[in-house]
């Protein structure tokens, strides 16, 4: 369908940013369009269904769920979630052999005097890399900080600013069981969204902003990008003039990470080994490798690397990945799993165009990178999404933190335009 249309605000990418910005601003009675790249909404929160069971491709957790909108959301679309039992339980193994309990307590301990240890060290001393404050600890213990970045954050400890990572929100999680993606799939429902409208150009007029795509060209009063840094960073649209030298500097003060994710689905075949019973690989290659069993009660096993070793699955291709998990797998539970694997699917946001990567973390010395990219140097263009969603908000890399950026970028794109702000919207 050609695409031509005079709108108050375009947004570019229709994760949980542009859909958060979408319905503000039409809850504020303004007129908008969502241009997506890619056959369906919600960015890097995807629920996969190809193996017949589903896995959450990419976020999973409605974390700080007190003050996460996505639970208020799932309760209006009428989408289940549960309280996550947190991320402490994995059994852990190294040559497939369970690590005794008294080494994984000491772990534990050590991992906690790390916490510890960081309330001596002065703020601006933060700013250096996670890998280099975890030096006081020993072995076992920078280990268990390596494993922590890799895991959580993507990516390997010494790229990683510490303070950057310390000023991020804390609390308890819940899970959807019909997949984090089918939520926010929900909550797109209705919103103007054109799929498949990959925008090459963004242009300055007189009267605001022209977008270019295969399909036409959208003009706006206002533009909200809300693409990954990943994306930006490749080249992949091509921005306006006049950007500012802080917006610049703010792109190349941040990275993506490489969380990665292979899903195995088995034939009904469970090997003994009852729901829940998660498994950790501390030596599997480039990192260590989580195992979640049986997730929702379904025949699927997934694993989950991050930093090199998600970058390592992702450069061998789907294949071989899914035989190399699947090896590692039957290392831990004793026997050869592979012939009752039915179908694998590696899920790499690394290698895929439209994200270039897991979620923006800032590098050493650069955790103002992401007020930076507020300041556009532009008016009525404004960039919003996970890695924007610091400051007041503690939630940059989540799917609430998209959330959070994607309204405070609309609110202040109204306001300039001087759209009248004459009611509450929340994302």
């Amino acid at each position: 369908m050609s695409l031509s249309t005079d709108v108050d605000l375009v947004m570019i990418g229709a994760g949980a940013a542009g859909i958060t910005a979408a319905r503000t601003a039409l809850a504020f009675g303004a007129s908008c369009m969502v241009l997506e790249a890619r056959d369906r909404v919600g960015g890097r929160v995807h629920t996969d269904a190809s193996l017949g069971p589903h896995f959450d491709a990419g976020a999973a957790y409605i974390h700080f769920c007190e003050r996460n909108p996505w639970v208020r959301e799932a309760r209006r679309v009428g989408i289940e979630t549960r309280p996550w039992r947190g991320f402490m339980h994995f059994e852990p193994f190294i040559g497939g052999v369970r690590v005794p309990e008294e080494a994984v307590l000491r772990r534990r301990r050590v991992r906690e005097g790390f916490w510890t240890h960081l309330e001596s060290i002065e703020d601006q001393d933060l700013d250096q890399p996670i890998a280099e404050a975890a030096l006081v600890l020993q072995d076992e213990g920078r280990d268990a900080i390596t494993d922590m970045s890799r895991l959580g954050l993507g990516e390997d400890p010494q790229h990683v600013s510490l303070r950057d990572y310390m000023a991020l929100w804390d609390g308890p999680d819940r899970i959807v069981p019909q997949g984090y993606g089918t939520l926010v799939r929900a909550a797109a429902a209705g919103l103007p969204i054109r799929l498949d409208c990959p925008v090459s150009q963004i242009n300055r007029t007189a009267a605001g902003f022209e977008v270019l795509t295969a399909k036409g060209t959208i003009k706006a009063r206002a533009v909200v990008l809300t693409v990954s840094v990943g994306v930006l960073k490749a080249g992949h649209i091509g921005l306006p003039s006049g950007l500012s030298a802080d917006f610049t500097a703010g792109l190349d003060g941040l990275g993506m990470g490489a969380l990665t994710k292979v899903a195995l689905a088995f034939d009904g075949e469970r090997f003994g080994i009852p729901q829940g019973a998660d498994k950790i690989a501390l030596d599997a290659p480039e990192g260590s490798m989580t195992f979640e069993l049986w997730p929702f009660d379904q025949n699927l096993v997934l694993a989950v690397s991050g930093g090199q070793g998600g970058r390592r699955l992702i450069a061998q291709g789907e294949a071989a990945s899914v035989d190399e998990v699947a090896r590692i797998f039957s290392t831990i539970i004793g026997r050869d799993c592979r012939p009752h694997l039915r179908g694998g699917r590696l899920s790499g946001w690394w290698g895929d165009p439209y994200s270039e990567g897991s979620y923006a973390y800032a590098k050493p010395d650069q955790h103002h990178a992401r007020a930076k990219l507020l300041e556009t140097g532009i008016e009525g263009f404004y960039y919003a999404g996970e890695a924007t969603a610091g400051g007041r908000f503690g939630a940059c890399m989540t799917v609430a933190g998209a959330s959070y950026a994607g309204w405070d970028a609309v609110k202040k794109a109204l306001k300039a335009l001087g759209h009248p702000l004459d009611r509450a919207a929340s994302p």
